[in-house]
C-alpha cells in the first residue's frame, strides 16, 4: 500500500498515512489533505551524477572506465 503524507485536519499537523487509494479518497472526502513533497528517491546520497554519486559501487565505477577508454571523446565522468 502507498504511504502518504497528508494534513489531518483536527490537528493541522502533517501525518503519514499508509493506506489504500480508495482509503485515501474518503479521507479527502473527511477533510484530510494530501501534502506533495518532492521526491526522497536517492535520500541519503551526497549527490547524482554521471559517474555516480556517494553511494556508487566500485564495480560499476570500473565498468564505466572501461567504457570510456573503449571509446575516445567519451564524456563519462567517473
Amino acid at each position: 500500500m502507498p504511504l502518504y503524507r497528508m494534513l489531518n485536519p483536527q490537528t493541522d499537523k502533517e501525518e503519514d498515512v499508509l493506506c489504500s487509494i480508495a482509503e485515501m479518497e474518503v479521507l479527502k472526502e473527511d477533510g484530510w489533505k494530501i501534502i506533495f513533497t518532492p521526491s526522497r528517491i536517492i535520500s541519503g546520497r551526497d549527490y547524482s551524477g554521471q559517474g555516480g554519486g556517494h553511494g556508487t559501487s566500485d564495480g560499476w565505477k570500473d565498468r564505466l572506465r572501461e567504457i570510456k577508454s573503449s571509446h575516445p571523446g567519451s564524456t563519462i565522468d567517473v
